[in-house]
């Protein structure tokens, strides 16, 4: 069985653990009466033996923003505050749904669009498992680096967000999609990009990663070698149509790719700062009431602004989002939880910089430099240097200005680097890290259940630290978030 099958099927396998988990911590402790979001109940809708089974299943998975998700997808935008997630994800719950109810029309739409829910991020995260291997081995260039590297993104710390009704599954897959294009310099690479735009507020930083490899190539082309003068203006005359060529890439690229984002600020300002006749059913009114929450078309108070973007504002008003606002004496537990990814980032990128300085500095755009390097053996490959910098900006962003807790599922479903730091540090304490003799034991090799970390006789206490921290908050996120307890 070669890699790709392998982690194929160990993704659908840590799939149907954390869906079990969350069953069974669900149904043995009561659920916490949490301060938060809960989609009002139609009580018109009926409710069969099949709908029941559904949520006796899956309820587990709806807590937290999950409760925006599933509202979004059956009502739409109906409150204000909804407008902090953004729309593709329960797009395709509604989509898939329809297809749903057709097959099982003793469905309920709640059911139909929970299952849609859980489907939807199956297939995004083994997908997007697949792809990050396919990423991973062409950055690390050690297929059992790559290998192991994935197997820690199957049981990441903030796995259950995978699986529960959350956009980090598809944002991920999407993600994953655009780092790879953009190193291939494919130009469709628009195309994820822009959805993941969509789907997370943190997609715009994608936009970076073609641009890189873009101006990359456009400063590997421009360094002209001696040679004689005739060839060398030929040289420059056909170096001028490739820039030009590279700088209409690069415009395209960002515009068609923030396209959507425009498009969705569109719909928000008409959909809530235009009076209008749109339908809202009685139930939802009632809710906004009780609530006090605020329905479109009622003159918003970000409509008035210069640019009138509600992300922001919804942020701050609904969630106290803004630089510093989380540093609180009463958040330091969260702190704590955010903790082990942000010193793992932190020391993932300052290594890199103290072993890559020089490459570091030029932003690996001067050619020659790479050959320059010394020949020692370095711990990180220096193909890198990109996701060190975008790592490095969701490090700060995270410690800077969002929920600190959410540091985990964030980071966890937009960089690689934390899998690439555990993987490599668990790979250099293999006796022998020859490529063919660690993947290819015949007992790991034919197994669907096998996975050759567990294969190693003895773990060193950074390993045994590893491990403890992904599947310790694999297993702990289960039961905290699937009884809407706090959690990342």
């Amino acid at each position: 069985m070669n890699e790709r099958k392998k982690i194929f099927w160990f993704a659908i396998i840590s799939r149907i653990i954390v869906l079990n988990l969350q069953f069974i911590f669900n149904i043995l402790f009561p659920d916490h009466n949490a301060d938060a979001f809960k989609s009002p109940i139609d009580n018109s809708e009926q409710i069969s033996s099949y709908d029941n089974i559904i949520i006796f299943l899956f309820n587990g998975l709806t807590r937290w923003d999950g409760q925006y998700f599933l509202h979004i997808a059956k009502y739409g935008y109906t409150y204000e505050n909804t407008l902090a997630f953004y729309p593709l994800y329960p797009m395709l719950i509604r989509i898939t749904s329809v297809f749903i109810r057709k097959i099982f029309f003793k469905l309920n739409v709640h059911s139909s669009v929970l299952i849609a829910a859980v489907l939807i991020n199956i297939i995004c995260f083994v997908k997007s498992a697949i792809i990050f291997y396919d990423l991973s081995k062409i950055i690390l260039k050690t297929t059992n680096i790559a290998y192991i590297a994935t197997i820690l993104y199957c049981i990441n710390p903030a796995t259950i967000f995978f699986s529960a009704v959350y956009s980090e599954s598809l944002f991920a897959y999407l993600t994953f999609s655009s780092m790879l294009r953009s190193i291939k310099l494919d130009p469709y690479v628009l195309i994820p990009i822009g959805l993941s735009i969509l789907t997370r507020s943190n997609g715009i930083v994608n936009v970076g990663f073609p641009i890189y490899y873009q101006l990359k190539k456009l400063f590997y082309n421009y360094m002209i070698k001696d040679t004689n003068f005739s060839f060398k203006i030929f040289y420059q005359f056909i170096l001028k149509i490739i820039i030009l060529k590279n700088f209409c890439l690069i415009f395209n690229t960002i515009i068609i790719s923030i396209i959507p984002f425009i498009l969705l600020q569109i719909y928000n300002y008409v959909m809530f700062c235009i009076p209008n006749q749109t339908f809202i059913p009685e139930h939802i009114v009632n809710f906004s009431i009780i609530n006090n929450l605020v329905l479109p078309g009622n003159n918003n108070e970000w409509c008035y602004f210069k640019v009138p973007l509600a992300y922001s504002y919804v942020q701050k008003k609904y969630w106290n989002i803004g630089f510093l606002n989380y540093y609180e004496i009463k958040q330091i537990p969260n702190f704590i939880l955010a903790f082990p990814i942000l010193y793992i980032m932190i020391k993932c990128i300052k290594e890199f910089f103290f072993e890559h300085k020089k490459y570091f500095y030029t932003l690996g755009f001067i050619k020659n430099i790479e050959n320059n390097i010394k020949t020692e053996k370095k711990q990180y490959p220096i193909k890198m240097l990109v996701f060190i910098i975008h790592g490095l900006f969701l490090t700060i962003f995270c410690i800077l200005f969002v929920h600190i807790q959410v540091s985990t599922r964030l980071i966890s479903s937009a960089s690689p680097l934390i899998y690439w730091y555990c993987a490599l540090s668990i790979y250099n304490t293999f006796d022998d890290n020859n490529d063919n003799n660690i993947y290819n034991n015949k007992e790991n090799t034919f197994s669907k259940w096998n996975i050759f970390l567990l294969l190693k006789k003895k773990y060193t206490l950074r390993e045994k630290l590893i491990f403890s921290y992904f599947l310790g908050y694999t297993i702990l996120g289960c039961f905290m978030f699937s009884n809407f307890l706090p959690w990342t």
